[in-house]
Order: structure tokens, then C-alpha cells, then sequence
């Protein structure tokens, strides 16, 4: 059976393009999520880069959605793949 599943790296090159559209920085980010460090938004960016598999929680998403004025299904990007259910014995 076919599902969609997340591309965290295309998700995360795809929400840092919406963010640089709109002029914005990491540091303006971490400013609207209320982050002290810059941890979180480098490894997102990172991701973007092909160099890990962080991704902002669903949480941080809803909140960039609304201020880059998206909809989280333009934010994520995703595949289809095959998944097999197993059945209980």
C-alpha cells in the first residue's frame, strides 16, 4: 500500500527558501520561536544541505506557517512509498 512519508531534506530546503523569500534570517527565526540558541535552526538548515535529518517539530511549523503565511502542506514536501502491513499470527 503507498503512503506519503516526510523528505526531511527537501522539506527543510523547501522552508528555508520560504524564509529567505520573505527576507527573513535564522537569527529572526529563532527570534519568533523564542529560541536562545541557534542549535535548532542550523540543523534544520543542515538538513537542507544534505548533512543530517532534523526538522522543526509540528509545533514550530504551525507557528512558521502563520508567519510566513503557508499552509504546512506548502511547507512539507514529501515521497510515496511502498508499505506492507503485517498481519497479526
Amino acid at each position: 500500500m503507498p503512503i506519503r512519508v516526510i523528505n526531511c531534506q527537501a522539506t527543510c530546503a523547501n522552508l528555508k527558501r520560504l524564509v529567505e523569500e520573505r527576507g527573513l534570517t535564522p537569527k529572526d527565526i529563532r527570534g519568533i520561536l523564542n529560541r536562545d540558541s541557534s542549535q535548532s535552526v542550523d540543523k534544520w538548515y543542515a538538513t537542507a544541505r544534505g548533512k543530517g535529518t532534523s526538522i522543526p517539530s509540528v509545533d514550530n511549523l504551525i507557528i512558521l506557517a502563520y508567519i510566513l503565511e503557508v499552509t504546512l502542506d506548502e511547507i512539507y514536501v514529501t515521497n510515496e512509498v511502498l508499505y506492507e502491513v503485517k498481519k497479526r499470527p
